[in-house]
C-alpha cells in the first residue's frame, strides 16, 4: 500500500511539473515517467513512459524511448534515443582487492553491513566527478535500442550506437560502433566531411535557420557545399 501510495504522488508530481512547467517549453513527458527539477531541458523534448531520468541536461529537440534510464548525463541537441537505454555508473574492483563484494572496500552497505572502516574504491564511474556527470552524449546522436552505456564515457558529435551494444570507452564524432563491447564499425563521413561540419555546427543554429536549410541535410554532400561556398563568399 504504502509503495502504490509513494508510485501515485510520483506520478501526480511529474504530470503537474510537465503540465504547468515544461509545457512553456514545449516538452512532454509521459505520465509514467520520472524527472526531476534539476534536469534541464532544452525545449521541444518528448520523454516516453517508464523513462527515468534525473539530474540531467537535455538539448534541444532530444527524445528518449520508453524504459530508459539516464541519471546523471549531459545530452546535446538534436539526440535520438531509443528503448531501454541505460547508464550504469556502478563498478567494482577487477583487480588487486581479492573479493569484488563491496563489504570489502564500501561503506555504503549494500548487504546491510560492511567490514571497510574507510571507503577504499571509488564506487562510480564519473565522466565528469565535480558536476556529478556519469555520460556525456553529444549532439545529433543516435542511440538505438537496448544499449548500456558505462559511466565515465563522451559518446561525441554524430555517433551511432547500434541496437544492443555494451558502449564502454569513448566514441569519435560520427563513429558507427556495436557489439559487446562496441567497436568500431564505419566511420558516416569522411574526414573532411566531418572537419567541416564538426566546425559549422549546425545543431546551434536557430529552428527557424535549420527549417529554411530543411532541404540541405537529405545530403551530406550538398550540405558541404553549401557551407563552402558560404565561407568563400
Amino acid at each position: 500500500m504504502i509503495i502504490f501510495a509513494k508510485r501515485l504522488v510520483r506520478i501526480l508530481l511529474t504530470f503537474l511539473y510537465s503540465e504547468f512547467v515544461l509545457s512553456k517549453k514545449n516538452i512532454k513527458v509521459n505520465s509514467n515517467a520520472f524527472i526531476n527539477s534539476k534536469t534541464v531541458f532544452g525545449g521541444q523534448n518528448v520523454i516516453h513512459s517508464n523513462v527515468n531520468i534525473i539530474n540531467s541536461n537535455l538539448g534541444y529537440a532530444t527524445y528518449i524511448g520508453k524504459n530508459s534510464q539516464l541519471p546523471n548525463t549531459e545530452i546535446g541537441a538534436y539526440c535520438s534515443i531509443s528503448n531501454n537505454v541505460k547508464v550504469i555508473s556502478d563498478s567494482h574492483p577487477t583487480s588487486k582487492f581479492v573479493s569484488t563484494h563491496p563489504a570489502f572496500f564500501s561503506l555504503l552497505r549494500q548487504s546491510g553491513f560492511t567490514y571497510a572502516t574507510k571507503q577504499l574504491f571509488n564506487e562510480k564511474l564519473y565522466f565528469d566527478q565535480k558536476s556529478k556527470i556519469y555520460v556525456k552524449i553529444g549532439n545529433d546522436v543516435w542511440i538505438g535500442a537496448n544499449v548500456i552505456l558505462l559511466g565515465g564515457i563522451e559518446i561525441a558529435d554524430g555517433a551511432i550506437i547500434a541496437t544492443g551494444s555494451l558502449v564502454s570507452k569513448n566514441v569519435q564524432p560520427y563513429d558507427i560502433v556495436g557489439g559487446v563491447p562496441a567497436k568500431v564499425i564505419r566511420s558516416r563521413f569522411n574526414a573532411e566531411q566531418i572537419e567541416i561540419v564538426n566546425k559549422f555546427k549546425w545543431w546551434n543554429k536557430s529552428p527557424k535557420w535549420i527549417e529554411m536549410h530543411s532541404d540541405l541535410f537529405i545530403d551530406i554532400e550538398t550540405f558541404i557545399e553549401f557551407i563552402s561556398k558560404r565561407e568563400s563568399e
